[in-house]
């Protein structure tokens, strides 16, 4: 693989976005209903395993993970009127039960390895399990100001390791987060640390590996005032370019070379299988569609858009063996992205990352975001932030 092949594909793939997004979707014509699909998940649909349905309590879900085909780990922050409490939630039968694993820190994200090897990012704290969730032990973040503390951690195997979120620099560990160090060509970005973060990560192998992230100078003003708090003034906002920046290595992360280039959206999730791709990019409000898909060939250097609908908001995608791509997107309520009211999930896919179809799910799922999972050859596991838990039947 070339370097020109690799680096310049994350920053390039929504170069189209800098001009004025055309409003019509892509593709144009509407997936297939679940009810008329003919390709390899006809008669398939999503089941629910979990659902948060205590009236005294409301349920957060701050992270999901599926390390093997029967084991799956949420971290859940639960809210009454009075008390809050943080938990895994656990399951170790394909989702037949599940156990309530107390936290002591407000869960973040999560990130699995393996069985034995799950991290938790929590508020303050990074906690680590080697028993599939069952039990945490407390581990060494890395050590910043409280704005920029890491809000995801990805290792390569249980010694090597990253966290990066707000701020421009993330950080490395080689003996499994005893020790944390600053990537020194992340400090020297010349970007504006307040207004940076790092949101995604992946590896293709041992050596070749991509972070991704953005500087919007309008960062710190949307987090103080949501859009849906004043969406006449959201709707009306001119758009203001958002620097990407991508950082690739070649040698498992000893050594790091960063790009960077202006667009309107901002990158918030990337995956890849074998030698491609797809990277999530999420607009404004007063763009046509809240979200694009970018397909990424790493062999060739090109990249694609390949989905993007006015109605549904995409936040996780995975690449199956074969090349299928299954996207989990949730249903914008009355038009407004920041809506404090749940839409309806929808999870969609492609053999040719040309023509969508949609599958059956519950109708009880719903959320403002969306994860989803394949640890294993036709094991499909998806979740929202309203506390549903789905797998693929």
């Amino acid at each position: 693989m070339l370097r020109r092949h690799f680096l310049p594909l994350c920053i390039a793939a929504p170069a189209a976005a800098f001009q004025r997004p055309r409003p019509d979707p892509i593709p144009a014509a509407a997936p297939v209903p679940a009810a008329r699909d003919t390709g390899p998940f006809a008669g398939r649909r999503w089941k629910l395993q979990f659902l948060h349905e205590d009236d005294q309590w409301t349920a957060f879900l701050a992270g999901f993970c599926a390390p093997s085909a029967e084991r799956a780990v949420a971290g859940l922050w639960l809210e009454s009127d009075s008390r809050s409490r943080s938990a895994a939630l656990v399951s170790r039968d394909s989702g037949a039960s599940w156990k309530e694993v107390p936290l002591r820190e407000k869960p973040v994200s999560l990130f699995a390895l393996d069985d034995s090897h799950i991290w938790a990012v929590g508020e303050k704290s990074l906690w680590i399990s080697t028993e599939s969730g069952y039990s945490w032990s407390k581990g060494r973040p890395p050590k910043t100001s409280r704005r920029n503390r890491p809000s995801h951690v990805h290792f390569l195997d249980p010694s090597r390791g990253w966290a990066f979120g707000p701020g421009k620099a993330f950080y490395a560990t080689a003996d499994g987060g005893a020790a944390w160090k600053s990537v020194p060509e992340s400090q020297a970005i010349q970007l504006k640390d307040q207004n940076t973060v790092w949101t995604s990560m992946i590896f293709l192998d041992a050596r070749h590996g991509l972070i991704a992230g953005f500087s919007d100078p309008r960062l710190r003003e949307a987090e103080r005032f949501p859009a849906w708090m004043a969406p006449e003034r959201a709707w009306r906002r001119r758009p203001v370019p958002i620097t990407t920046v991508a950082g690739e290595t070649r040698d498992g992360g000893a050594s790091w070379k960063f790009s960077m280039t202006s667009t309107f959206g901002r990158v918030g999730r990337l995956r890849a299988a074998g030698n491609r791709g797809l990277a999530i990019y999420h607009y404004s409000e007063n763009f046509a569609f809240p979200s694009e898909v970018y397909l990424l060939d790493f062999g060739t250097g090109g990249s694609r858009s390949v989905f993007r609908r006015r109605d549904l908001w995409v936040h996780d995608a995975v690449l199956l063996p074969g090349g299928t791509a299954v996207l989990a997107a949730i249903q914008i309520p009355a038009g407004l992205r920041s809506s404090p009211v749940p839409g309806k999930l929808h999870v969609l896919y492609s053999t040719d990352l040309q023509n969508w179809a949609e599958m059956a799910v519950d109708y009880r799922a719903e959320g403002h975001r969306a994860f989803l999972a394949a640890p294993a050859p036709g094991v499909l596991w998806a979740a929202t932030d309203a506390g549903c838990i789905l797998r693929l039947v």
